[in-house]
């Protein structure tokens, strides 16, 4: 899901090597997982999460993936918001990174609080912009 939601993004074909990080991410222990998913239906989003192993309690939101038929109706902001619901019992912050170019979610996060902390680089090394919000 994640490689076919950057995929309609960026209007490409979807990346093998993003799809190989993405599996990488999800061995990372401890995390949290939370899926978007209605009754009888495949998953249509979903939040990586990983929790908190230093002292300062923060934890990065590595993913948040939306299914692309599934876009634009709130439920990015539904998961968001949930998935901050559970992780206010493990962290006092989240920080993420979101691509530059990418408006809509950028646009979410800073209307529900996040702040702009300034430039950065995904594993990838693509340009980032890294966010950190206070639980």
């Amino acid at each position: 899901m994640w490689t076919a939601a950057l995929a309609h993004r960026d209007g490409t074909a979807p990346d093998p090597q993003a799809r190989a990080r993405a599996r990488r991410a999800l061995r990372h222990t401890p995390s949290l997982l939370l899926l978007l998913r209605a009754p009888g239906h495949p998953p249509g989003g979903y939040t990586l999460t990983h929790l908190p192993t230093a002292p300062d309690r923060t934890a990065h939101l590595a993913y948040l993936a939306i299914a692309p038929a599934l876009q634009g109706g709130g439920r990015g902001r539904l998961l968001l918001d949930t998935t901050l619901e559970h992780l206010a019992r493990a962290a006092d912050a989240v920080t993420l990174q979101v691509a530059p170019a990418n408006t809509a979610a950028r646009a979410l996060y800073e209307s529900t609080g996040w702040q702009p902390l300034g430039p950065d680089r995904f594993d990838s090394g693509r340009p980032a912009l890294r966010y950190r919000k206070t639980l």
